[in-house]
Protein backbone atom coordinates (compact mmCIF):
# COMPACT_ATOMS: atom_id res chain seq x y z
CA UNK A 1 0.00 0.00 0.00
CA UNK A 2 1.40 3.39 -1.01
CA UNK A 3 2.18 6.17 1.43
CA UNK A 4 -0.65 8.32 0.08
CA UNK A 5 -3.14 5.50 0.74
CA UNK A 6 -1.79 5.05 4.26
CA UNK A 7 -2.22 8.74 5.02
CA UNK A 8 -5.78 8.70 3.68
CA UNK A 9 -6.57 5.69 5.84
CA UNK A 10 -5.09 7.33 8.94
CA UNK A 11 -7.05 10.52 8.22
CA UNK A 12 -10.24 8.46 7.89
CA UNK A 13 -9.54 6.85 11.27
CA UNK A 14 -9.04 10.30 12.84
CA UNK A 15 -12.39 11.48 11.45
CA UNK A 16 -14.20 8.40 12.82
CA UNK A 17 -12.51 8.69 16.23
CA UNK A 18 -13.36 12.39 16.39
CA UNK A 19 -17.01 11.96 15.40
CA UNK A 20 -17.40 9.18 17.96
CA UNK A 21 -16.93 11.81 20.68
CA UNK A 22 -20.33 13.22 19.73
CA UNK A 23 -21.82 10.21 21.52
CA UNK A 24 -20.76 11.84 24.81
CA UNK A 25 -23.22 14.72 24.38
CA UNK A 26 -26.06 15.15 26.86
CA UNK A 27 -24.32 14.17 30.09
CA UNK A 28 -21.90 15.67 32.60
CA UNK A 29 -22.79 19.37 32.27
CA UNK A 30 -22.21 21.16 35.62
CA UNK A 31 -21.17 17.96 37.42
CA UNK A 32 -18.11 19.53 39.06
CA UNK A 33 -18.05 22.52 41.46
CA UNK A 34 -15.55 24.32 39.20
CA UNK A 35 -18.18 24.42 36.46
CA UNK A 36 -20.25 26.86 38.50
CA UNK A 37 -17.85 29.53 37.21
CA UNK A 38 -19.63 29.19 33.88
CA UNK A 39 -22.53 31.17 35.34
CA UNK A 40 -20.30 34.26 35.32
CA UNK A 41 -20.42 34.32 31.51
CA UNK A 42 -24.19 34.56 31.63
CA UNK A 43 -23.96 37.32 34.23
CA UNK A 44 -21.59 39.25 31.93
CA UNK A 45 -24.13 39.07 29.11
CA UNK A 46 -26.95 40.10 31.42
CA UNK A 47 -24.97 43.09 32.68
CA UNK A 48 -24.10 44.17 29.14
CA UNK A 49 -27.75 43.89 28.10
CA UNK A 50 -28.48 46.51 30.78
CA UNK A 51 -25.46 48.59 29.67
CA UNK A 52 -23.91 48.14 33.10
CA UNK A 53 -20.21 48.11 32.15
CA UNK A 54 -18.94 48.15 35.74
CA UNK A 55 -20.99 45.11 36.70
CA UNK A 56 -20.01 43.31 33.47
CA UNK A 57 -16.31 43.92 34.22
CA UNK A 58 -16.80 42.66 37.78
CA UNK A 59 -18.56 39.50 36.55
CA UNK A 60 -15.79 38.88 34.04
CA UNK A 61 -13.40 38.54 36.97
CA UNK A 62 -15.57 36.36 39.21
CA UNK A 63 -13.82 33.19 38.03
CA UNK A 64 -10.63 33.31 40.14
CA UNK A 65 -8.04 34.39 37.60
CA UNK A 66 -9.82 33.09 34.48
CA UNK A 67 -11.37 36.18 32.85
CA UNK A 68 -10.31 34.97 29.41
CA UNK A 69 -12.40 31.83 29.84
CA UNK A 70 -15.38 33.86 31.04
CA UNK A 71 -15.07 35.99 27.91
CA UNK A 72 -14.85 32.97 25.58
CA UNK A 73 -17.75 31.17 27.24
CA UNK A 74 -20.09 34.10 26.61
CA UNK A 75 -20.51 32.49 23.15
CA UNK A 76 -22.11 29.19 24.26
CA UNK A 77 -23.79 30.97 27.16
CA UNK A 78 -25.55 33.34 24.76
CA UNK A 79 -26.59 30.40 22.58
CA UNK A 80 -28.01 28.60 25.62
CA UNK A 81 -30.02 31.66 26.64
CA UNK A 82 -31.46 31.92 23.13
CA UNK A 83 -32.19 28.18 22.95
CA UNK A 84 -33.92 28.23 26.35
CA UNK A 85 -36.18 31.08 25.22
CA UNK A 86 -37.01 29.46 21.87
CA UNK A 87 -37.79 25.97 23.17
CA UNK A 88 -39.12 26.74 26.64
CA UNK A 89 -36.25 25.10 28.49
CA UNK A 90 -34.38 25.96 31.66
CA UNK A 91 -31.06 27.57 30.76
CA UNK A 92 -28.90 24.99 32.50
CA UNK A 93 -30.97 21.84 32.14
CA UNK A 94 -29.69 18.69 30.45
CA UNK A 95 -31.55 19.16 27.16
CA UNK A 96 -30.07 22.65 26.81
CA UNK A 97 -26.47 21.45 27.25
CA UNK A 98 -25.97 20.29 23.66
CA UNK A 99 -24.91 23.70 22.37
CA UNK A 100 -22.22 23.91 25.04
CA UNK A 101 -21.04 20.41 24.10
CA UNK A 102 -20.96 21.39 20.42
CA UNK A 103 -18.85 24.43 21.31
CA UNK A 104 -16.43 22.19 23.22
CA UNK A 105 -16.38 19.73 20.32
CA UNK A 106 -15.43 22.44 17.82
CA UNK A 107 -12.60 23.56 20.14
CA UNK A 108 -11.51 19.91 20.36
CA UNK A 109 -11.41 19.61 16.55
CA UNK A 110 -9.17 22.68 16.32
CA UNK A 111 -6.90 21.23 19.03
CA UNK A 112 -6.48 18.14 16.83
CA UNK A 113 -5.72 20.35 13.86
CA UNK A 114 -2.92 22.17 15.64
CA UNK A 115 -1.46 19.00 17.11
CA UNK A 116 -1.15 17.76 13.53
CA UNK A 117 0.30 21.05 12.30
CA UNK A 118 2.88 21.10 15.12
CA UNK A 119 3.80 17.45 14.56
CA UNK A 120 4.11 17.88 10.80
CA UNK A 121 6.11 21.11 11.10
CA UNK A 122 8.54 19.46 13.53
CA UNK A 123 8.80 16.00 11.97
CA UNK A 124 8.22 16.78 8.28
CA UNK A 125 6.51 13.39 8.01
CA UNK A 126 2.78 13.31 7.36
CA UNK A 127 2.29 9.67 8.37
CA UNK A 128 3.91 10.10 11.79
CA UNK A 129 2.03 13.37 12.31
CA UNK A 130 -1.29 11.66 11.56
CA UNK A 131 -0.37 8.78 13.86
CA UNK A 132 0.31 11.34 16.61
CA UNK A 133 -3.23 12.69 16.23
CA UNK A 134 -4.70 9.17 16.33
CA UNK A 135 -2.84 8.45 19.56
CA UNK A 136 -4.09 11.72 21.07
CA UNK A 137 -7.68 10.97 19.99
CA UNK A 138 -7.50 7.61 21.77
CA UNK A 139 -6.37 8.99 25.13
CA UNK A 140 -8.94 9.43 27.90
CA UNK A 141 -7.28 12.71 28.86
CA UNK A 142 -8.03 14.11 25.41
CA UNK A 143 -11.82 13.78 25.63
CA UNK A 144 -12.72 13.57 29.32
CA UNK A 145 -13.38 17.34 29.54
CA UNK A 146 -15.71 17.50 26.51
CA UNK A 147 -18.83 17.03 28.64
CA UNK A 148 -17.99 19.85 31.02
CA UNK A 149 -17.78 23.61 30.89
CA UNK A 150 -14.12 23.88 31.83
CA UNK A 151 -11.32 26.09 30.42
CA UNK A 152 -8.73 23.41 29.69
CA UNK A 153 -9.22 22.88 25.95
CA UNK A 154 -9.91 26.55 25.23
CA UNK A 155 -6.61 27.54 26.81
CA UNK A 156 -4.79 24.62 25.20
CA UNK A 157 -6.02 25.60 21.73
CA UNK A 158 -4.77 29.18 22.08
CA UNK A 159 -1.40 28.03 23.40
CA UNK A 160 -1.02 25.38 20.67
CA UNK A 161 -1.88 27.96 18.03
CA UNK A 162 0.83 30.20 19.47
CA UNK A 163 3.33 27.34 19.76
CA UNK A 164 2.79 26.36 16.13
CA UNK A 165 3.49 29.92 15.00
CA UNK A 166 6.53 30.16 17.28
CA UNK A 167 7.99 26.95 15.83
CA UNK A 168 7.28 28.10 12.28
CA UNK A 169 8.75 31.56 12.93
CA UNK A 170 11.91 30.28 14.64
CA UNK A 171 12.52 27.52 12.10
CA UNK A 172 12.16 29.90 9.16
CA UNK A 173 13.80 32.81 11.00
CA UNK A 174 10.88 34.95 9.81
CA UNK A 175 10.77 37.37 12.75
CA UNK A 176 9.00 40.70 12.60
CA UNK A 177 8.27 43.01 15.52
CA UNK A 178 4.53 42.83 14.83
CA UNK A 179 4.59 39.03 14.81
CA UNK A 180 6.65 38.85 18.01
CA UNK A 181 4.25 41.23 19.75
CA UNK A 182 1.18 39.27 18.67
CA UNK A 183 2.74 35.96 19.72
CA UNK A 184 3.32 37.35 23.20
CA UNK A 185 -0.21 38.74 23.28
CA UNK A 186 -1.87 35.45 22.29
CA UNK A 187 0.37 33.40 24.60
CA UNK A 188 -0.65 35.47 27.59
CA UNK A 189 -4.30 35.35 26.54
CA UNK A 190 -4.04 31.55 26.63
CA UNK A 191 -2.70 31.88 30.16
CA UNK A 192 -5.52 34.26 31.12
CA UNK A 193 -8.02 31.64 29.94
CA UNK A 194 -6.54 29.04 32.32
CA UNK A 195 -3.56 29.99 34.53
CA UNK A 196 -2.99 26.33 35.39
CA UNK A 197 -1.10 26.09 32.11
CA UNK A 198 1.67 28.39 33.26
CA UNK A 199 4.24 25.70 32.44
CA UNK A 200 3.16 25.50 28.81
CA UNK A 201 3.12 29.29 28.77
CA UNK A 202 6.75 29.13 29.91
CA UNK A 203 7.56 26.49 27.28
CA UNK A 204 6.31 28.85 24.57
CA UNK A 205 8.53 31.70 25.69
CA UNK A 206 11.64 29.52 25.99
CA UNK A 207 10.97 28.01 22.56
CA UNK A 208 10.71 31.53 21.17
CA UNK A 209 14.06 32.45 22.73
CA UNK A 210 16.04 29.24 22.15
CA UNK A 211 14.66 27.25 19.23
CA UNK A 212 16.96 27.34 16.19
CA UNK A 213 18.94 30.19 17.76
CA UNK A 214 22.47 31.02 16.62
CA UNK A 215 25.19 33.07 18.30
CA UNK A 216 25.44 35.47 15.38
CA UNK A 217 21.72 36.31 15.60
CA UNK A 218 21.53 36.50 19.41
CA UNK A 219 21.09 40.27 19.43
CA UNK A 220 18.19 40.08 16.99
CA UNK A 221 16.53 37.28 18.96
CA UNK A 222 16.93 39.27 22.18
CA UNK A 223 15.15 42.28 20.66
CA UNK A 224 12.25 40.15 19.48
CA UNK A 225 12.08 38.43 22.88
CA UNK A 226 11.65 41.83 24.51
CA UNK A 227 8.84 42.64 22.07
CA UNK A 228 7.27 39.24 22.87
CA UNK A 229 7.34 40.10 26.58
CA UNK A 230 5.83 43.50 25.76
CA UNK A 231 2.93 41.69 24.08
CA UNK A 232 2.40 39.68 27.26
CA UNK A 233 2.46 42.84 29.38
CA UNK A 234 -0.08 44.61 27.14
CA UNK A 235 -2.47 41.63 27.44
CA UNK A 236 -1.98 41.66 31.21
CA UNK A 237 -2.63 45.42 31.30
CA UNK A 238 -5.85 45.02 29.30
CA UNK A 239 -7.32 42.45 31.67
CA UNK A 240 -6.09 44.28 34.76
CA UNK A 241 -7.68 47.45 33.39
CA UNK A 242 -11.00 45.68 32.82
CA UNK A 243 -10.81 44.26 36.34
CA UNK A 244 -10.20 47.72 37.78
CA UNK A 245 -13.34 48.98 36.03
CA UNK A 246 -15.22 46.32 38.00
CA UNK A 247 -13.40 47.29 41.23
CA UNK A 248 -11.44 44.03 41.28
CA UNK A 249 -7.88 43.04 40.38
CA UNK A 250 -6.84 40.29 38.01
CA UNK A 251 -3.30 40.28 39.41
CA UNK A 252 -4.49 39.92 42.99
CA UNK A 253 -6.89 37.11 42.05
CA UNK A 254 -4.07 35.30 40.25
CA UNK A 255 -1.81 35.51 43.30
CA UNK A 256 -4.56 34.08 45.52
CA UNK A 257 -5.30 31.33 42.99
CA UNK A 258 -1.64 30.26 42.80
CA UNK A 259 -1.80 29.22 46.46
CA UNK A 260 -4.75 26.84 46.00
CA UNK A 261 -3.17 24.02 43.96
CA UNK A 262 -2.82 21.71 46.95
CA UNK A 263 -5.67 19.17 46.69
CA UNK A 264 -3.56 16.09 46.06
CA UNK A 265 -0.42 14.28 47.19
CA UNK A 266 2.86 16.20 47.29
CA UNK A 267 4.81 12.92 47.36
CA UNK A 268 3.55 12.16 43.81
CA UNK A 269 5.39 15.09 42.25
CA UNK A 270 7.63 12.87 40.14
CA UNK A 271 5.38 9.81 39.79
CA UNK A 272 1.93 11.26 39.13
CA UNK A 273 2.35 11.37 35.34
CA UNK A 274 3.34 7.71 35.15
CA UNK A 275 0.58 6.66 37.57
CA UNK A 276 -1.90 8.54 35.42
CA UNK A 277 -0.64 6.94 32.23
CA UNK A 278 -0.74 3.46 33.73
CA UNK A 279 -4.04 3.65 35.63
CA UNK A 280 -6.11 5.96 33.42
CA UNK A 281 -4.71 5.39 29.92
CA UNK A 282 -3.79 1.74 30.57
CA UNK A 283 -2.39 0.02 27.43
CA UNK A 284 -1.98 3.31 25.59
CA UNK A 285 -0.33 4.87 28.63
CA UNK A 286 2.22 2.07 28.84
CA UNK A 287 3.15 2.53 25.17
CA UNK A 288 3.46 6.29 25.65
CA UNK A 289 5.73 5.71 28.66
CA UNK A 290 7.93 3.44 26.54
CA UNK A 291 7.98 6.06 23.79
CA UNK A 292 8.91 8.73 26.32
CA UNK A 293 11.81 6.62 27.61
CA UNK A 294 12.95 5.88 24.07
CA UNK A 295 12.91 9.54 23.08
CA UNK A 296 14.90 10.44 26.18
CA UNK A 297 17.69 8.14 24.98
CA UNK A 298 17.40 9.51 21.43
CA UNK A 299 17.85 13.06 22.72
CA UNK A 300 20.75 12.13 25.01
CA UNK A 301 22.44 10.35 22.08
CA UNK A 302 22.00 13.46 19.91
CA UNK A 303 23.49 15.72 22.58
CA UNK A 304 26.48 13.43 23.31
CA UNK A 305 27.27 13.11 19.61
CA UNK A 306 26.83 16.86 19.13
CA UNK A 307 24.19 16.42 16.47
CA UNK A 308 22.13 19.43 15.49
CA UNK A 309 19.12 19.57 17.79
CA UNK A 310 15.69 19.69 16.21
CA UNK A 311 12.65 21.67 17.32
CA UNK A 312 11.30 18.48 18.89
CA UNK A 313 14.53 18.07 20.90
CA UNK A 314 14.24 21.63 22.20
CA UNK A 315 10.53 21.23 22.95
CA UNK A 316 11.17 17.99 24.82
CA UNK A 317 14.12 19.27 26.87
CA UNK A 318 12.42 22.56 27.81
CA UNK A 319 9.23 20.74 28.81
CA UNK A 320 11.19 18.22 30.92
CA UNK A 321 13.05 20.98 32.76
CA UNK A 322 9.88 22.89 33.62
CA UNK A 323 8.03 19.68 34.48
CA UNK A 324 10.77 18.62 36.92
CA UNK A 325 10.91 22.13 38.39
CA UNK A 326 7.17 22.03 39.10
CA UNK A 327 7.41 18.48 40.49
CA UNK A 328 10.21 19.62 42.81
CA UNK A 329 8.09 22.49 44.13
CA UNK A 330 5.56 19.92 45.23
CA UNK A 331 7.80 17.11 46.41
CA UNK A 332 10.32 19.18 48.37
CA UNK A 333 8.49 22.41 49.21
CA UNK A 334 4.82 21.31 49.27
CA UNK A 335 3.76 24.19 47.02
CA UNK A 336 2.07 22.48 44.06
CA UNK A 337 0.48 19.16 43.16
CA UNK A 338 -0.47 17.50 39.89
CA UNK A 339 -4.00 16.96 38.62
CA UNK A 340 -5.08 15.25 35.41
CA UNK A 341 -6.12 18.65 34.06
CA UNK A 342 -2.63 20.07 34.68
CA UNK A 343 -1.09 17.16 32.79
CA UNK A 344 -3.48 18.01 29.94
CA UNK A 345 -1.20 20.84 28.84
CA UNK A 346 1.51 18.28 27.98
CA UNK A 347 -0.64 15.54 26.46
CA UNK A 348 -0.34 16.99 22.96
CA UNK A 349 3.41 16.34 23.11
CA UNK A 350 3.36 12.78 24.45
CA UNK A 351 1.73 11.25 21.33
CA UNK A 352 4.23 13.05 19.08
CA UNK A 353 7.15 11.69 21.11
CA UNK A 354 5.65 8.19 21.18
CA UNK A 355 4.84 8.12 17.45
CA UNK A 356 8.27 9.43 16.49
CA UNK A 357 10.24 7.19 18.88
CA UNK A 358 8.57 3.91 18.02
CA UNK A 359 8.55 4.51 14.26
CA UNK A 360 12.14 5.85 14.51
CA UNK A 361 13.31 2.34 15.35
CA UNK A 362 11.86 1.07 12.05
CA UNK A 363 14.22 2.33 9.39
CA UNK A 364 12.85 -0.02 6.73
CA UNK A 365 9.74 1.63 5.12
CA UNK A 366 7.82 -1.68 5.09
CA UNK A 367 8.49 -2.28 8.76
CA UNK A 368 7.55 1.30 9.52
CA UNK A 369 4.14 0.76 7.89
CA UNK A 370 3.60 -2.40 9.94
CA UNK A 371 4.61 -0.61 13.16
CA UNK A 372 2.30 2.32 12.33
CA UNK A 373 -0.67 0.03 11.75
CA UNK A 374 0.08 -2.01 14.86
CA UNK A 375 0.32 1.10 17.03
CA UNK A 376 -2.92 2.47 15.61
CA UNK A 377 -4.77 -0.81 16.24
CA UNK A 378 -3.49 -1.09 19.83
CA UNK A 379 -4.43 2.50 20.69
CA UNK A 380 -7.85 2.18 19.03
CA UNK A 381 -8.51 -1.02 20.99
CA UNK A 382 -7.56 0.75 24.22
CA UNK A 383 -9.80 3.66 23.23
CA UNK A 384 -12.81 1.43 22.61
CA UNK A 385 -12.46 -0.27 25.99
CA UNK A 386 -12.14 3.02 27.89
CA UNK A 387 -14.70 4.93 25.84
CA UNK A 388 -17.44 2.31 26.11
CA UNK A 389 -16.88 2.07 29.86
CA UNK A 390 -16.99 5.86 30.26
CA UNK A 391 -20.10 6.17 28.11
CA UNK A 392 -22.20 3.31 29.48
CA UNK A 393 -21.16 2.42 33.03
CA UNK A 394 -21.24 5.80 34.81
CA UNK A 395 -24.06 8.22 35.57
CA UNK A 396 -24.40 11.84 36.73
CA UNK A 397 -27.05 12.71 39.35
CA UNK A 398 -28.26 15.90 37.64
CA UNK A 399 -28.70 14.20 34.29
CA UNK A 400 -30.40 11.21 35.90
CA UNK A 401 -32.90 13.57 37.55
CA UNK A 402 -33.48 15.60 34.37
CA UNK A 403 -34.22 12.43 32.40
CA UNK A 404 -36.90 11.47 34.89
CA UNK A 405 -38.46 14.93 34.61
CA UNK A 406 -38.31 14.82 30.80
CA UNK A 407 -40.45 11.66 30.88
CA UNK A 408 -42.93 12.97 33.46
CA UNK A 409 -43.07 16.63 34.48
CA UNK A 410 -45.32 15.90 37.45
CA UNK A 411 -42.75 14.01 39.53
CA UNK A 412 -40.82 14.99 42.62
CA UNK A 413 -37.10 14.19 42.84
CA UNK A 414 -35.31 13.80 46.16
CA UNK A 415 -31.62 13.21 46.76
CA UNK A 416 -29.73 11.15 49.31
CA UNK A 417 -26.03 11.47 50.12
CA UNK A 418 -24.45 8.17 51.19
CA UNK A 419 -21.21 9.88 52.18
CA UNK A 420 -21.65 12.36 54.99
CA UNK A 421 -19.15 14.95 53.75
CA UNK A 422 -21.04 16.57 50.89
CA UNK A 423 -19.98 19.99 49.69
CA UNK A 424 -22.81 20.46 47.20
CA UNK A 425 -26.22 19.01 46.49
CA UNK A 426 -26.20 18.52 42.72
CA UNK A 427 -29.99 18.67 42.52
CA UNK A 428 -30.29 22.23 43.91
CA UNK A 429 -30.88 23.82 40.49
CA UNK A 430 -33.54 21.22 39.69
CA UNK A 431 -35.33 21.83 42.99
CA UNK A 432 -35.21 25.56 42.29
CA UNK A 433 -36.58 25.33 38.75
CA UNK A 434 -38.86 22.29 38.95
CA UNK A 435 -41.80 22.48 41.36
CA UNK A 436 -44.92 20.74 39.97
CA UNK A 437 -48.29 21.78 41.40
CA UNK A 438 -49.41 18.17 41.70
CA UNK A 439 -46.93 15.38 42.41
CA UNK A 440 -47.89 12.02 40.91
CA UNK A 441 -44.69 10.15 41.73
CA UNK A 442 -41.67 10.64 43.96
CA UNK A 443 -38.20 9.36 43.14
CA UNK A 444 -35.13 9.15 45.34
CA UNK A 445 -31.67 9.38 43.76
CA UNK A 446 -28.76 8.11 45.82
CA UNK A 447 -25.43 9.94 45.80
CA UNK A 448 -26.94 13.12 44.47
CA UNK A 449 -24.11 15.14 46.06
CA UNK A 450 -20.55 16.06 45.21
CA UNK A 451 -18.23 14.84 47.97
CA UNK A 452 -14.93 16.22 49.19
CA UNK A 453 -12.77 14.94 50.69
CA UNK A 454 -13.56 11.23 50.42
CA UNK A 455 -10.88 10.07 52.84
CA UNK A 456 -12.65 8.09 55.56
CA UNK A 457 -14.83 5.06 54.87
CA UNK A 458 -16.55 5.56 58.24
CA UNK A 459 -18.50 8.49 56.77
CA UNK A 460 -20.22 6.14 54.35
CA UNK A 461 -23.84 5.21 55.11
CA UNK A 462 -25.50 3.09 52.47
CA UNK A 463 -29.06 4.01 51.58
CA UNK A 464 -31.50 1.35 52.76
CA UNK A 465 -34.76 1.52 50.79
CA UNK A 466 -37.99 1.52 52.74
CA UNK A 467 -40.60 -1.14 52.25
CA UNK A 468 -42.40 -0.70 48.95
CA UNK A 469 -39.67 1.32 47.24
CA UNK A 470 -38.92 0.05 43.74
CA UNK A 471 -35.42 0.16 42.22
CA UNK A 472 -35.78 1.35 38.63
CA UNK A 473 -32.21 2.35 37.75
CA UNK A 474 -28.66 1.68 38.91
CA UNK A 475 -25.27 2.73 37.59
CA UNK A 476 -21.87 3.76 38.89
CA UNK A 477 -21.41 7.22 40.43
CA UNK A 478 -19.57 9.40 37.92
CA UNK A 479 -16.68 10.32 40.22
CA UNK A 480 -15.80 6.64 40.55
CA UNK A 481 -14.47 6.83 36.99
CA UNK A 482 -10.69 6.48 37.08
CA UNK A 483 -10.15 9.60 34.96
CA UNK A 484 -12.10 11.73 37.46
CA UNK A 485 -10.43 10.20 40.52
CA UNK A 486 -7.12 11.66 39.32
CA UNK A 487 -8.59 15.19 39.38
CA UNK A 488 -7.61 16.50 42.81
CA UNK A 489 -7.85 13.31 44.88
CA UNK A 490 -4.83 12.27 46.88
CA UNK A 491 -3.66 8.68 47.34
CA UNK A 492 -5.92 8.02 50.34
CA UNK A 493 -8.98 9.42 48.59
CA UNK A 494 -8.42 7.28 45.51
CA UNK A 495 -8.17 4.19 47.69
CA UNK A 496 -11.34 5.17 49.59
CA UNK A 497 -13.29 5.60 46.35
CA UNK A 498 -12.27 2.09 45.31
CA UNK A 499 -13.39 0.64 48.65
CA UNK A 500 -16.79 2.35 48.74
CA UNK A 501 -17.86 1.84 45.13
CA UNK A 502 -20.58 4.55 45.03
CA UNK A 503 -23.64 3.95 42.88
CA UNK A 504 -26.40 6.16 41.58
CA UNK A 505 -29.66 4.34 42.19
CA UNK A 506 -33.16 5.58 41.50
CA UNK A 507 -35.98 4.34 43.73
CA UNK A 508 -39.67 5.00 43.13
CA UNK A 509 -41.66 5.53 46.29
CA UNK A 510 -44.88 3.59 46.66
CA UNK A 511 -47.43 5.87 48.35
CA UNK A 512 -49.61 2.97 49.43
CA UNK A 513 -46.96 1.94 51.97
CA UNK A 514 -46.81 5.35 53.63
Amino acid sequence: MGKISINKLLLGVIIILTLSKLLLAGDGFLAFPDEQRYMASGHVLESLSHFNITEAAANLNKTQGRPGETLIKTIPSALQFISAELFGLETYERQNSYLLFLFNFIIYCFVLKYIYKIAYTILADKTTALLSVIIYCCLVNSYIYLRHTLPYDSSLLILLFTLFNIIKTTQNNSFTYKKSFLLGLTAFFGYVVYPGYILLFGVLFLMFVINNSKIESAKKRLKHSIIYILGCIVCLAIFEGIARIGNTSYIQDSIILSKTITQGSFEEGYTFLFKYLYNVEQIGGILITLGLIAYTFITIYSIINKKQLTSLNYLFVITCILFLFYASLGYFFHKMVWYGRLLHQFFFLLPILAAYSITYLSKNPKYKIIVTYTLAVVFITSFLINFISYKTQYAYPRDTAWRLIEKDNSIEVKGYCEYKKPIRDMLDYIHEKHSPEKVNRTYIITNSCYYYPVDDINYYEEFIPEKGMKLIYSNLYFHDYIGYIYEGCDILERETYKKIDFKIKVYEENKSFK
